[in-house]
């Protein structure tokens, strides 16, 4: 009993993929493209937040001491 051997062709086209793969690539990048500005955008708040607390308390050194007697409740 022999066998036989063959090779076939699949018909798979590679446009058609890299056409997906691209598309897929392009959304990723947008995606994190925006997350990052997103991030940007939060952190700059915090420091805007931190700042406008200090000044408004007199001094880093107040900050911490109105922080801490309103954490203990002194």
């Amino acid at each position: 009993m022999t066998m036989m051997l063959t090779k076939s062709k699949t018909g798979i086209k590679t446009g058609e993929h890299a056409d997906a793969v691209t598309g897929v690539d392009s959304l990723s990048k947008g995606s994190l493209i925006s997350m990052g500005f997103v991030s940007a955008v939060i952190g700059i708040w915090a420091v805007a937040c931190l700042v406008a607390a200090v000044v408004s308390s007199n001094g880093p050194l107040s900050l911490m001491q109105g922080w801490f007697s309103a954490f203990t409740g002194q």
